[in-house]
Order: structure tokens, then sequence, then C-alpha cells
């Protein structure tokens, strides 16, 4: 049995709520999966004043949680936490960020990531950029912006992304639609199936379950991130840190 932990960098109990839904129902048999969320940080993740205050909670959590995961997601396309999470466990951690970027590459000529704010370019570019991808074609807000808080009963939705994948596909040439936002999680069949009938027959990646999936065949694979990379942190006195 692998023992997945979802991280999330937020405070929010009803975004919790969605994750564990939306990640159950595309865990695999043999998985059991466990979502936390950080004591203390922002409600959400929209801007790098955000990231900053959630970061080290972040790694507070990995560290409580590391022990008795076999890999660990940090749920948010920014990839909150990641490189200083890396640095404290031998456990896999996943960016959905830069994982659903990844694979995207794989699957087509290039992409476009869908978000709900127009603040949320600067984080995909961010990402995109740490990657090292030149297949990044746009970044396409809804319109108008959509808190992240507020995805979880936002009705037209589907509409709203749907609206802006056509544009990127249509203006921009994307050929892969990546949702920029963990907040999305669940949607991306259904933007799909509604690309499908304008004539579009492309991939259209959620990152939750490509980060999910990523986990699941690491811990299949047995392997880490590398420790040349990520090496621990020198043994020190931090002043008003564990």
């Amino acid at each position: 049995m692998k023992s997945i932990y979802i991280i999330n960098p937020l405070t929010d109990k009803e975004f919790e709520q969605m994750t564990i839904r939306e990640a159950e129902a595309a865990t695999s048999a043999g998985t059991q999966l466990l979502v936390v969320s950080i004591d203390k940080g922002p409600a959400s993740i929209e801007c790098r004043y955000d990231e900053v205050l959630a970061e080290l909670y972040v790694v507070q959590k990995v560290r409580e949680v590391a022990d008795k995961a076999d890999a660990i997601i940090i749920n948010c396309f920014g990839d909150v936490g990641v490189d200083a999470a890396r640095e404290v466990t031998d456990v896999p951690i996943i960016g959905p960020g830069t994982s659903t970027m990844a694979l995207a590459q794989l699957l087509g000529h290039n992409f476009s990531a869908v978000v709900p704010t127009s603040g949320g370019n600067l984080i995909i570019k961010r990402i995109a950029a740490k990657l090292g991808t030149t297949k990044l074609a746009s970044v396409r807000a809804v319109t108008p912006d959509i808190p992240v808080l507020e995805l979880l009963n936002e009705a037209k939705l589907v509409e709203k992304m749907t609206k802006a994948s056509l544009k990127a596909i249509e203006e921009d040439g994307a050929h892969v639609i990546v949702l920029g936002c963990t907040g999305m999680a669940g949607l991306a069949d259904q933007v799909k199936h509604e690309l499908a009938d304008q004539g579009y027959s492309i991939p259209v990646l959620d990152p939750l379950i490509v980060a999910l999936k990523l986990a699941e065949i690491l811990v299949d694979m047995k392997i880490s991130q590398s420790r040349l990379t990520y090496p621990p942190p020198p043994e020190k006195e931090r002043t008003g840190y564990d």
C-alpha cells in the first residue's frame, strides 16, 4: 500500500474537501491518500506574497508527515515550498506546476495555461522559466477574474475556462491546454469535451491529477529527487525556528 500525502499550502477547509473528493476519484487501487492543510498561512495562493507566507508552514508540514509518507504533493500550481521541502526529506516531493508543464511538452507542439486571475500570469511564466521550456504559447485568464476560493462555487466556470482555452487555441496556436490552478481540479474532462465539440481534439491537463499519477509512478519506481540538486540543509542555529 502506497501512502501519498497531499499538502495544501493554504488554510481553507472547503478547498481541502474539494481536494479529497477529486484526488480520491483518481487514486489507483493500492494507494492510500491523505490530504492535510498547513496550520497557519494564507487562505489561498494568488501572488508571490502568499507563497512566501505559506512556504515555512509547508516545510513544517512536510517534516511532520515525511516518516509516514511514500510521496508528498504540494497542492499548488506555483509549487510553493517544493525546493525547500526536497532538501529536508528523501521522500519524493512533487510540484503540480512543473510536473504538468513537463507532461504538456510531451503531448503537443506547445501548450497554453488557463488561470483564474490575471495575476496567475506571472506565476505560470516563473514556473515555465524554471523548467526551461520554450513551449509555453500563452497564459489566458478567465474573464472576469475569479478569486481562487470562489472557484469552488463558480457555476459558469467550465464555460469561462472553455472560452479562454478557445482563445489560446485560435489566437495563440496552443496544441495542449494546462489548467494553471489546482483549484480547477475535476474540470479538465469537461473542458476537453467542450473543446472537442468545437472541433479541437486536444489534451487538457489537470495539475492535481498529473501530480498524483507522477507520485504513484515515482513510488513504484523507487525514485526520488537528486541529493546533488537538493542536499540536506547544513546544521546551524536558525534563531526563532525549530
